[in-house]
């Protein structure tokens, strides 16, 4: 009986493992909160921000850029050289 147990045990660790390894390797190319990747960017100040992503080049999306959500709801590509967005982090 505790063999089997046993077994069972090392059968579950392993089965866990090799879940947590394979789940480890996709960390860059998944995309935990579903924005898109931004292939034109702006340099047109945005006021009223309400949230700010950074998107940096991975698999699948090769473009630096911040995605700014601002109070209406709307998704704006910014370029990350423009002057307002580093004086605005800057702040932050």
């Amino acid at each position: 009986m505790w063999t089997t147990l046993s077994a069972s045990r090392w059968i579950c660790l392993l089965t866990l493992t090799v879940a947590m390894f394979f789940s480890a390797t996709q960390v860059d190319s998944y995309d935990p909160i579903g924005l898109p990747c931004c292939h034109n960017t702006s340099s047109r100040k945005i006021e009223r921000i309400k949230r700010c992503y950074e998107q940096k080049p991975r698999e699948g999306c090769n473009y630096h850029a911040f995605l700014i959500l601002n109070q209406r709801g709307n998704l704006r590509c910014i370029n990350p050289t423009a002057k307002w967005l580093n004086d605005k982090i800057e702040t932050v």
